[in-house]
Formats: C-alpha cells, sequence, structure tokens
C-alpha cells in the first residue's frame, strides 16, 4: 500500500473516469475516491482534489450529493491549505451539476465556512468561484450573512482579498442588477 501508488492513481483518476465511463466511474470507482480525498498523504489528498472538477461529467448527481459532499464536508475541517483552496474550487464546480437546492442546503454552508479561514488562497478561490454560484441559485446567494462576510473581507489584511471581494461585488451586481443588489445590501 505504498502512498505512491494512491498519488499516481490521484493525479490520473481523470482519466481513468473518462476511459471506464459514466457508468463504472459512478457505480464503482467513486468510492475510491473518495477514499483518496481522505488520505493520511497530504500529497494524495491534495492530487485527488485537484482532480474533481474533472471528474464531475462521469458522475450522477446523487454520487455528488451523497458521496462526494459529505466527503469534502468531513475532509476540509482538519486538512491544510492546498486541500481547502482545492476544495472550494471543487464545490464552486459541483453547484454547477447539483443545482439549486443541493447547492443553497449543502455547498453554500461549507463556502461560508471556507471564507473564513486563516489563508489567502482558500478564499480567493471561494471568492472566484461565487460567480458560478450566483448563476445556480440566483439571488438566494445573497444572504445576511454571505453580506456581512464580504464586508468584513473588504477590510482583509491580504490585498488580494480585498481587491478579489470588490470585483465579486461588482460582478454580483451586475449578475442581479444594480438595483436588486443594492437592496440587498440596505436590508
Amino acid at each position: 500500500k505504498s502512498w505512491k501508488v494512491r498519488l499516481a492513481f490521484a493525479k490520473n483518476f481523470a482519466q481513468f473516469a473518462d476511459s471506464f465511463g459514466k457508468e463504472i466511474t459512478d457505480n464503482n470507482l467513486i468510492q475510491t475516491f473518495t477514499i483518496l480525498l481522505n488520505d493520511s498523504e497530504a500529497e494524495v489528498k491534495h492530487a485527488a482534489i485537484n482532480n474533481i472538477s474533472e471528474c464531475l461529467k462521469n458522475l450522477s448527481t446523487e454520487k455528488i450529493c451523497n458521496l462526494m459532499l459529505p466527503t469534502l464536508q468531513s475532509a476540509y475541517a482538519d486538512a491544510q491549505y492546498p486541500f481547502k483552496a482545492g476544495a472550494a474550487s471543487a464545490l464552486c464546480e459541483m453547484a454547477q451539476i447539483i443545482g439549486k437546492e443541493h447547492t443553497t442546503q449543502k455547498v453554500l454552508p461549507i463556502l461560508l465556512e471556507l471564507l473564513k479561514d486563516e489563508n489567502s488562497e482558500v478564499k480567493l478561490n471561494v471568492v472566484s468561484g461565487l460567480v458560478k454560484i450566483a448563476h445556480v441559485i440566483q439571488q438566494d446567494l445573497l444572504t445576511s450573512a454571505l453580506l456581512t462576510t464580504l464586508s468584513n473581507m473588504t477590510k482583509d489584511g491580504q490585498w488580494r482579498v480585498r481587491m478579489g471581494v470588490f470585483e465579486l461585488i461588482a460582478d454580483l451586481a451586475i449578475i442581479f442588477g444594480k438595483d436588486t443588489y443594492c437592496k440587498h445590501l440596505q436590508s
């Protein structure tokens, strides 16, 4: 059980998934992939999380919601920042597949937690992915919790985070329209 073999499999999982197709990946390979996301070696976890986006096309919404999301939810809590940053990006990609209800109930709470992470790369990945989330869940994204968090992040010590938040605010105003966005800001 060499960690290097697991690392190689994690790095190439998307190719395996494409080769085996949706049915085999969805029914068999996904369990192995979730194990890689919880691997004891940080490099294996990192390689696995970086392959999620490419694997999503071979997974059903059910497997994403019932296997991938709970795995990410439990794994990101004690993970190092590269894994958390990858998880943030992966969650935003998943939202486009799993739809509004699952995104609002399962993904958005995790992303709100990741926005409070100490690492700027994690925050930046969430901020950049929130535009994708906005297209999925529409105005439900504009919760008071998110708007408060974004407001606090405009004072972040890292200039890249502040810039990313200001760009996100501008993008959300464009997506939702100035009047709707301002109404949510005032409430």
